[in-house]
């Protein structure tokens, strides 16, 4: 059942007051709280000063700016409740209605009035104004009301008869103007000291949630409810004859409502899936615009979705500006302020209400107060530009690649000294005030900072904090491949947590340890910087690509990532030779849950013979069952019934790849035999017990004791395995091993006989547990576990996931988290670049790919790059034909007028009618004339010739039917194909560079068929 709404909150609308409430709707009461110190995330001071119990059951609220303990509550009978809030007394007037209807909205102006939006009834206003001033003499000093004060007994205004008015809102700059939104209508604006219906009307749908800029009251937002999407409209759109050609462009043709400036159709994500939408809630919740920042617009989704946009004035030439006239605007950046609203498991978490923290300095980052389904409150920031501006203004530079001589390349930006305030003041500035306190006696003092920061020199604005100098050790500096040199920075690293756990950690704890360790050190370590930051490039030189036997060896510092390409090299193993293809199915990298599931994934059409339909239930089994013959897969011996037998033997067989269980127990019983830890022996013993060969892991365990005599009381209690028991044996999990997984699943058996507390075991290597619920789980209970447990590889990015899923769409999510912690988008590449496009549809795995390219193309690593390229498009291919999109030709004209690029193909460098000499590929002008030095061919093509990433797409030159000498230079590539503007004259001849000389006789033998000379200095073209 879902927590019920917890309440809203408001921040005060007097900027003069610093305070907020917060209406628990669970409790109905209102209470008032002040900020007393910080307001940051995770770090929000606050005390209660007042509340008022007996709220009534609400429709809508408002709080008073100029009166500050004054709350106007509205309610379903159209009765207003003004309650003082700020004495703890509890009082409250009424205001009355002859017939009654329900409120939508109240709003208070500055000068004492009240506006009640009211349901549509016959006969009757639905807009009512009242004159609450006389409660502004409030007395701090008596509680409640004073006993001569009455609420007014009639409105002194009435509007909109007949309709529904849904919202109101009055304008700041104006207290006697107000907008309200007429259900079915639109909206109306109407001045108070008149009488004669509205001043202005905009039809539209969006007549909920108004929201007026403070900034600058000619805009204000509205909404509708059974979309997604916000208007923002100005209120100077009077006249229609008074308006800018670029507004009454707009209108005609672009599609904005008269008196819109901005119109946003999907202003919020809608939920993906229909079943959860909430059909009681509107999208949006609400709006509000910053009182410090012009132009900051926040929205609330109903699904908790908070986002920010910046909106500005769209430019305007200034000869087409008209006063007066409305103007558009444009959203300059958004931001979204919670970006893991969607995520299921923090659904207490979901951001209910929101108000925007008044400061009143816009020097101070702005900030939003919210209200969780939890009922806890919290602030969050909006993310800053300060910071990304400097950054912005330095010139590009290229990758890094000087960590082989180990030179430094982390310094600061450098500015000229009359520059450094302008450029670097703002950032050092929000860096003095990130961690202030903003409210109470304390208050950080805005102007005093800002005057500190710009008196100090601009040398000393900002200085390298260097976080550790330790000394690395000498296994770092003797180490030859990045393996060892990570193991070595790794020993420095002091484990903390072994003493204080009470059982052994899950294998992706571990895994997320290591590598969050190695994170880590590039900040504590910064003479070890240079290698933490390549590591994916020493990887690849090392050639981390698609051997998968080498890429254990490169990956042997990271135990998890090695099991991962031990398993795909026993995939490919299987896969070779259509050892994993029986009519009509080819099951090649499918992982344990895709088969047992029978899922062929996003492509199906990929993996099944031409024209055939996925097969059935009796259909995979009869497959399955060909391709066990094949591969000699032993028949399933497991201790639960199934009726999918071959099945389960793909599946443990799948269990297996990359590991070689019979060579690890004929070493433990071998007399020559290494001296190794007891865990590698309970390893072994355990997964020989896991096989159902309770003999033989007595007999490891029994030879394990030589070395180690504490296994030798294990072996015995094994042997009592299979004997009659009455009962099991009270076994507390944390008496057994803290540190040896292993030996803690052989002491569940020994003490309960439950195989599933072992299956449930996350210390264990996820391939062992899945061995485990293969060989004791009936299939319905394993096709929930193995469900579960690939939910949470993917939640989790949890890399030994590959398992259940293969290098299938399901490892696309797993990696999609993984890389989102990591950053290891190689790794990512490498595992999907197998499978996809050829199995694998998704733009994930393209993005991976291509992410990939990019980062050797930024190093200048081209051979490497280019051997990625060459070896992902052998894997991709499909009957014989890649299915990777070959990258196009690296060399590139560039036009110096235009900028367009042309690749050197056929079709822009050839006349259609018109092929090369002896059938080559050569384009035109880059062959020689006859008898022509090979030395001439060294002088440049007549445009900039340029190195581009590979793929993308020429531009097509303009059609038409134009000057046959300009075909002929744009075939040449003497001309652009773009903007026909060919390469500037010769300053000695004044001849186009790049044409061919016609005082030399070459040019003439040519045109008549005869043979040519050579020689000449270009070959008698002009350089």
């Amino acid at each position: 059942m879902d927590r019920p709404e917890p309440g809203l909150i408001k921040w005060s609308p007097n900027a003069s007051h610093d305070t907020f409430i917060h209406i628990n709707l669970q409790h109905r009461m209102v209470q008032v709280y002040e900020p007393t110190g910080h307001a940051q995330r995770g770090r929000f001071e606050y005390r209660k000063i007042a509340k008022h119990d007996e709220l009534p059951p609400l429709t809508t609220w408002d709080w008073s700016p100029s009166i500050p303990g004054l709350v106007a509550v509205g309610t379903s009978t159209g009765v207003v409740n003004l309650l003082r809030v700020d004495d703890n007394s509890n009082a409250y007037l009424e205001l009355g209605l002859k017939m009654s209807r329900t409120c939508h909205a109240v709003a208070f102006n500055t000068t004492g009035k009240l506006a009640v939006a009211l349901d549509r009834v016959r006969n009757d206003n639905c807009l009512y104004i009242w004159d609450v001033n006389r409660l502004s003499g409030i007395d701090s000093s008596i509680s409640g009301f004073r006993a001569n004060v009455e609420a007014p007994s009639d409105p002194t205004g009435r509007f909109e008869p007949s309709v529904s008015v849904s919202s109101v809102k009055f304008f700041e700059d104006n207290p006697n103007v107000l907008v309200a939104g007429i259900k079915g209508t639109g909206l109306r604006i109407h001045d108070l000291r008149g009488q004669h219906g509205p001043v202005l009307q905009f039809n539209t749908k969006c007549c909920n949630n108004l929201a007026i800029d403070y900034a600058d009251p000619n805009y204000f937002a509205s909404s509708a409810l059974d979309q997604p999407g916000v208007m923002i409209w100005d209120r100077r759109a009077i006249d229609p004859s008074h308006v800018s050609p670029i507004y009454e462009h707009a209108v005609q043709k672009d599609g904005i409502p008269w008196g819109g400036a901005l119109r946003l159709d999907h202003a919020v994500q809608m939920e993906a899936d229909p079943a959860l939408m909430d059909s009681k809630n509107s999208f949006i919740r609400s709006l509000r615009f910053c009182r410090d920042h012009p132009g900051e617009l926040a929205i609330l989704s109903r699904t908790g979705q908070l986002k920010v946009l910046n909106t500005r004035r769209e430019y305007v030439e200034p000869e087409m500006v008209v006063e007066r006239s409305p103007e558009l605007l444009e959203v300059a950046r958004s931001h979204e302020i919670d970006p893991f609203y969607a995520d299921t498991s923090r659904k207490n978490d979901k951001i209910v209400s929101f108000d925007w923290i008044t400061t009143n300095s816009p020097v101070l980052q702005p900030r939003i107060l919210v209200l969780r389904a939890n009922g806890g409150l919290d602030v969050l920031e909006k993310p800053s530009f300060t910071s990304e501006y400097p950054f912005k203004m330095v010139p590009w530079q290229r990758a890094h690649r000087g960590f082989e001589e180990n030179t430094p390349y982390q310094d600061l930006m450098e500015f000229e000294s009359s520059h450094s305030h302008a450029m670097l003041g703002p950032l050092v500035t929000e860096f003095a005030l990130s961690d202030q306190p903003v409210f109470g006696p304390d208050k950080v003092d805005v102007p005093a900072v800002v005057e500190k920061t710009f008196a100090t020199p601009p040398e000393k604005l900002l200085t390298v904090e260097v976080s550790g100098n330790a000394e690395l050790p000498a296994s770092f500096h003797n180490a030859t491949t990045v393996a060892d040199q990570l193991e070595a920075l790794r020993s420095m690293i002091k484990d903390t947590e072994s003493a204080n756990q009470v059982e052994p950690p899950s294998q992706r704890h571990r895994h997320e340890k290591l590598l969050t360790d190695t994170m880590k050190l590039a900040r504590n370590l910064p003479k070890a910087r240079n290698v933490l930051d390549h590591i994916m490039l020493l990887r690849a030189k090392e050639g981390y690509l698609f051997n998968c036997e080498k890429n254990q060896e490169i990956l042997s510092d990271d135990i998890w990532l090695k099991d991962v390409w031990a398993w795909v090299s026993g995939a490919q193993e299987a896969a070779s030779d259509g050892g994993m293809m029986a009519h009509p199915l080819d099951i090649g990298y499918l992982g344990i849950e895709t088969v047992w599931l029978n899922d062929l994934g996003s492509r199906p059409h990929m993996r099944l013979s031409d024209g055939e339909p996925p097969p059935d239930e009796a259909g995979w089994e009869r497959c399955l069952n060909a391709i066990n013959k094949k591969l000699g897969i032993p028949k399933y011996d497991g201790l639960a019934p199934t009726s999918r037998p071959h099945h389960r033997e793909m599946c443990l067989e799948m269990c297996g790849y990359g590991r070689f269980y019979d060579s690890e127990y004929e070493e433990a019983m071998s007399d020559k035999t290494l001296r190794k830890d007891s865990t590698w022996y309970t390893m072994v013993a355990a997964n020989t017990l896991f096989r159902g060969d309770t003999k033989g892991a007595v007999q490891v365990l029994k030879k394990a004791s030589n070395e180690h005599p504490e296994l030798l009381f294990v072996s015995l209690a094994l042997q009592l395995i299979g004997k009659d028991k009455v009962e099991t044996l009270d076994f507390d999990a944390r008496v057994a091993s803290k540190t040896d997984p292993y030996l803690r699943a052989i002491s569940t058996i020994i003490a309960t006989g439950d195989w599933a507390l072992v299956a449930d075991q996350p210390s264990l290597p996820l391939r062992d547990r899945i061995f485990v619920a293969l060989r004791n789980f009936d299939d319905d209970n394993l096709s929930y576990w193995l469900q579960a447990q690939t939910v949470k590889a993917i939640s989790s990015g949890d890399i030994e996931g590959i398992i259940l899923t293969g290098i299938t769409d399901s490892l696309v999510d797993i990696l999609c988290c993984y890389v989102h912690k990591f950053n290891d988008f190689q790794t990512a590449s490498l595992l999907l670049s197998i499978c996809s496009p050829r199995f694998i549809d998704d733009v994930r795995a393209t993005a991976f790919r291509e992410a990939y390219r990019r980062y050797l193309q930024r190093h200048n690593a081209f051979y490497l790059r280019s051997k990625f390229d060459v070896e992902s498009t052998k894997r991709s291919k499909h009957l014989g034909r890649p299915t990777v999109k070959p990258p196009g030709r690296q060399i590139a004209l560039r036009c110096v007028y235009c900028d367009a690029e042309t690749s050197i193909s056929l079709s822009y460098n050839q006349h259609p009618h018109q092929s090369t000499p002896h059938g080559s590929s050569t384009p035109n002008f880059m062959l020689l004339p006859p008898n022509t030095s090979s030395a001439s061919s060294t002088h440049p093509s007549p445009a900039t010739i340029s190195t581009i990433p590979a793929g993308n797409t020429p531009k097509s030159s303009k059609g038409g039917i134009g000057n046959p000498f300009t075909d002929k230079m744009i075939s040449s590539g003497i001309s652009c194909p773009t903007c026909k503007r060919h390469l500037p004259r010769c300053v000695v001849c004044l001849e186009v560079v790049g044409m061919p000389r016609s005082n030399q006789s070459w040019h003439w033998h040519l045109n008549t068929g005869t043979g040519g000379i050579g020689g000449g200095r270009t070959g008698g073209w002009d350089q």
